[in-house]
């Protein structure tokens, strides 16, 4: 029986063994940026492709299918409060503003104390 990799390496002049190795190539990339487990799958179909008077097959057909299956990336998520009509806001709908303003545009505050030189 000849090795499957020698079989591999012929079927369709080269081009199934060459598109195999270019997505287990992706894969082993795609694993390595994402931390995150993938497959490739390579399925092959034998068929008679005609049989003999007696019922004996001599001829097949071979086809060969990969499935690449990359890793996800992980989606971003996003956090919303819930208003009482079932709306989404960024601000909770029942905690009041708090009003910020820029505190190098107001004059210092008067505190009362005074100044005393220490001489």
């Amino acid at each position: 029986m000849r090795a499957f990799s020698l079989q591999l390496q012929e079927l369709n002049d080269g081009s199934t063994h060459a598109a195999a190795t270019a997505a287990f190539a992706d894969l082993l990339r795609a694993v390595q940026h994402s931390g995150k487990a993938g497959a490739l799958t390579l399925k092959f179909k034998v068929a008679p492709a005609t049989k003999g008077a007696t019922g004996y097959v001599d001829k097949v057909t071979i086809t060969a299918e990969q499935k690449l299956d990359l890793p996800k990336a992980e989606q971003p998520t996003d956090f919303y409060f819930l208003t009482d009509e079932g709306e989404t806001s960024r601000n909770h709908p029942r905690q009041q503003t708090l009003e910020l303003r820029d505190v190098a545009s107001n004059p210092p505050l008067s505190t009362g104390l005074k100044e005393v030189n220490a001489s």
